[in-house]
């Protein structure tokens, strides 16, 4: 390809038809309109010698030539961005969109504050926000379909850039008047013995069945073992059935305490060691320069950081009275 006959203004507009997969959604993207952005396609096509995307239906399939120009191609643009950009971010006159995945616990605890935030300083800034975590979510941060994702801490990949946030502990939640606690006199909020714990059947979050959880390691380590008859990718889901059912659950103590009136639980302290969850986000590297993201990441981590339940890792002695007393 000879560089210095290629119109680089192109290269916005591939970046924008493997974001959309759509002439129409790309166009509205770049300010574009559809005939303009086929036109344009065609000679991205006759540059690289790849079709770059192909019609299925009603969607657009990118190659796999072109699904290989996907990491460069934005590493360029946002280079370039902070080249030709390198000032300022103003949030009050930012147009921007950020794409976010989260567990439903962000959607609960994070959501509201973030977006009237962002409805104060920063109107002209939207999000793409998702609680739909799987096996690509992490694909989906590296090949910049994602801009921010919050999940446990962990050993992530080098091109990972990440922040600390805070720590989540966990108790267990039951419907109240449980007939099973109600015989054997287990208060609201008091603690139940191990046993009877086990005996019971569970709800349990899990967003990878088959991965192992920390709730089921640490009853093993006490030779011990739960019933688990229903799994499933968010908390709101467990807290729903458990109040629907006899069954019990594990979930955040801050988002316990939030909903639990409201859904008629009670709270009961862990009835085993289960050690905080250290909550992180993270990011691609690509981004750690950006001021635009920057000030995304301080606007969560401003929302979430007074969450830290380091000090109060000790549900039992945290959880006091009833659910409607706890602070």
């Amino acid at each position: 390809m000879n560089l210095s006959a290629f119109d680089l203004n192109l290269l916005k507009v591939l970046d924008a038809l493997l974001r959309e997969r759509s002439t129409v959604r790309a166009g509205e993207r770049v300010g574009l309109s559809q005939p303009a952005v086929s036109a344009a396609l065609g000679r991205l096509r006759a540059a690289f010698g790849d079709p770059l995307l192909v019609r299925d239906g009603q969607q657009m399939r990118p190659t796999e030539f072109a699904l290989g120009l996907v990491l460069p191609l934005t590493q360029l643009l946002e280079d370039s961005s902070r080249l030709l950009n390198p000032a300022s971010f103003d949030p009050v006159s930012a147009v921007q969109t950020f794409r976010i995945a989260a567990s439903d616990f962000f959607t609960e605890m994070m959501l509201p504050g973030l977006m009237a935030n962002l409805e104060q300083w920063a109107p002209g800034i939207s999000l793409r926000y998702t609680d739909s975590l799987n096996l690509q979510t992490i694909d989906d941060l590296r090949e910049a379909r994602l801009d921010l994702l919050l999940l446990p801490a962990g050993n992530f990949s080098p091109w990972v850039d990440w922040r600390p946030i805070f720590h989540a502990s966990y108790v267990v939640v039951a419907r109240q008047d449980h007939p099973v606690l109600r015989q054997h006199h287990v208060t609201p909020a008091a603690a139940m013995p191990v046993e009877l714990y086990c005996s019971l059947r569970h709800a349990a979050f899990r967003v990878i069945e088959m991965a192992p959880d920390p709730e089921t390691a640490a009853l093993a380590a006490l030779g011990l073992q739960r019933e688990v008859v229903l799994s499933v990718p968010t908390f709101t889901a467990v807290l729903r059935s458990v109040a629907a059912t006899n069954l019990v659950g594990i979930v955040p103590r801050r988002m316990a305490l939030k909903v639990a009136i409201a859904e008629g639980l009670a709270i009961h302290p862990l009835p085993f060691v289960l050690p905080p969850t250290l909550l992180a986000m993270i990011w691609h590297r690509r981004n750690s320069a950006s001021r635009a993201h920057a000030w995304l990441r301080d606007q969560v981590s401003e929302i979430l950081t007074p969450l830290d339940d380091l000090e109060q890792a000790n549900v039992g002695s945290a959880v006091s009275g009833s659910a409607g007393n706890l602070d």
